[in-house]
């Protein structure tokens, strides 16, 4: 999809790529990009059990090499934040923006995450049958989706069933044990320009108790709010986010051609 410098786009526990679709139209002109399906979901690689961070990583240098990218630029949000850290820390990544990125919360708030995952994935068939339904409805939809959006109205219903239908499509038998085992560690080093984008309203990963974790991993990093967003920015405010990413590539890009003396490689 497009054509330029390479970029791959990390999707977040709500799968799939097409979660990236508000904010496409920002990027297609000069990046050539692909949005893989992270290990452990549907489409991805299988997991042998728990998944951790390397599952995360091989996964995506594995779709990396089928492209031809030697390396790229990396966007991730959420999830895809974490695996754009992995990328990067395996020299695989001239980039790196993470995107409300998870995997710096403390043990009380990560088994929270965990429970709202869980609880998502063993509803009654009844319970099932009925979210279209409910998601129908406009105020419904705040209600609903208050954890990763911060106003789940602004987006249509078949956007919101979608969102609610393919966070099922994963491998939950491993991911949950993965995600309550994991612990970001502060090495190794990502040593590529990296910026923190984190939603203002952002209830899921908050800035508050995911910051200070990431900031020990890479102290380098740049951090940015993204205003009045949730978990889910690119659904929230595609126009803020997409802006944001097609700013962030840019000037990487421009610096990179000053570096080489004009040409990037």
């Amino acid at each position: 999809m497009g054509s330029g410098e390479p970029l791959v786009l990390l999707h977040m526990g709500a799968n799939p790529w097409s979660k990236w679709q508000p904010v496409l139209r920002h990027l297609a002109d000069k990046f050539e990009i692909i949005a893989p399906t992270l290990a452990g979901w549907e489409g991805g690689n299988p997991l042998a059990g728990p998944i951790t961070l390397d599952d995360l990583t091989r996964g995506v240098a594995e779709e990396m090499d089928r492209a031809g990218f030697q390396s790229a630029h990396i966007i991730g949000c959420s999830l895809g934040g974490l695996a754009a850290l992995g990328v990067a820390r395996e020299g695989r990544a001239r980039s790196a923006l993470a995107i409300c990125p998870a995997g710096g919360s403390n043990q009380e708030q990560t088994q929270r995450l965990v429970k709202h995952f869980d609880m998502l994935n063993n509803l009654s068939l009844p319970q099932r049958l009925l979210v279209p339904v409910v998601l129908s409805s406009a105020r419904m939809r705040r209600v609903a989706l208050r954890a990763v959006l911060e106003d789940g109205g602004r987006i249509s219903a078949r956007q919101a069933i979608q969102i609610r239908r393919n966070s099922a499509k994963g491998d939950w038998a491993n991911l949950l044990p993965g995600f309550s085992a994991f612990r970001l560690e502060s090495t190794p080093e990502a040593p590529v320009p990296f910026m923190l984008a984190w939603g203002e309203k952002d209830r899921f990963t908050p800035m508050v108790h995911e910051q200070p974790l990431w900031l020990e991993a890479v102290p380098h990093a740049e951090s940015h709010v993204l205003s009045g967003v949730g978990h889910l920015p690119m659904f929230d405010d595609p126009e803020q986010t997409g802006l944001l990413m097609r700013g962030w590539l840019d000037r990487q890009v421009a610096a990179a051609g000053i570096t080489s003396g004009g040409q990037s490689d």
